[in-house]
């Protein structure tokens, strides 16, 4: 039996707990959970039938052998070091924490050193083993093409509403530029970037379309002529981030691993 602790306390961490609850994680314990957000960090405990969390240090202090990250990138990066100084395997969501090169390396270099592993949960993504295979056979291209409705980007530097009505290509740039923009909107980028040719050297694209429902991912990678691929996935919520997490916890006590 591994034990887990929950760093967030929103609509994914509630997805973790719900299927937790239907006996779903049957070789896994969850210890209690932590966010900024009292009303719901207490929600989420009362939940679990455990005692109340009010800091994260008292989390940690529970000596998980898994901390799931469900928060944000900037809060991600605040506390990643901590974690693995605890020698705390690592569930991650908020993948663009990973985005500076400089960061990446650092906390690469302390997981060896505390024998800790980072997990990055595939949310939205598909084809993981398959990029990865291809960054040994000699990558050259590596892009993905996100869809989403123009008010998903209403808080972001490229929102423009002028194009509410209208299809429009909203981004063009690199992994590392769009994280830039959208902190929280384009973690699958990140993903992506980081199985493939890094977030410099990976184009993203961003179109919006009225009355979109959800997201779209489209990634093209290719070895030259020798290998293709073509990944699409839809959702209409962010729930697939969620049970991805559940799915990865899974395949990590199973026997037979995909």
């Amino acid at each position: 039996m591994k034990n887990i602790v929950l760093f967030g306390s929103g609509k994914l961490a509630k997805i973790i707990v719900d299927c937790y609850k239907k006996g779903l994680l049957k070789d896994y314990k969850i210890l209690g959970c932590y966010s900024k957000t009292k009303e719901h960090r207490d929600y989420i405990n009362d939940l679990l039938n455990v005692k109340r969390i009010d800091s994260f240090n008292e989390l940690l202090n529970l000596k998980p052998d898994y901390l799931i990250e469900a928060t944000n990138p900037s809060s991600t990066k605040d506390v990643l070091e901590d974690v693995i100084n605890k020698k705390i395997n690592v569930i991650l969501l908020s993948i663009g924490a990973l985005s500076d090169e400089e960061f990446y390396k650092k906390i690469e270099n302390k997981a060896k050193i505390n024998n800790v592993k980072i997990h990055i949960a595939s949310g939205a993504i598909s084809g993981f083993q398959v990029l990865n295979t291809m960054r040994l056979m000699g990558i050259t291209e590596s892009k993905l093409i996100n869809t989403k409705n123009m008010q998903r980007l209403k808080n972001s530097p490229i929102y423009n509403e002028e194009y509410l009505d209208k299809e429009y290509v909203a981004f063009k740039g690199t992994a590392y530029d769009a994280i830039t923009n959208l902190p929280t909107g384009i973690n699958v980028g990140v993903a992506t970037a980081l199985a493939t040719l890094g977030v410099h050297n990976t184009n993203i694209e961003i179109i919006t379309k009225p009355n979109y429902i959800g997201d779209s991912q489209h990634i093209k990678a290719s070895c030259g002529d020798d290998v293709k691929v073509s990944l699409d996935v839809y959702s209409s919520t962010s729930d697939i981030a969620g049970y991805s997490v559940v799915a990865l916890l899974i395949n990590l006590a199973s026997p037979i691993e995909f």
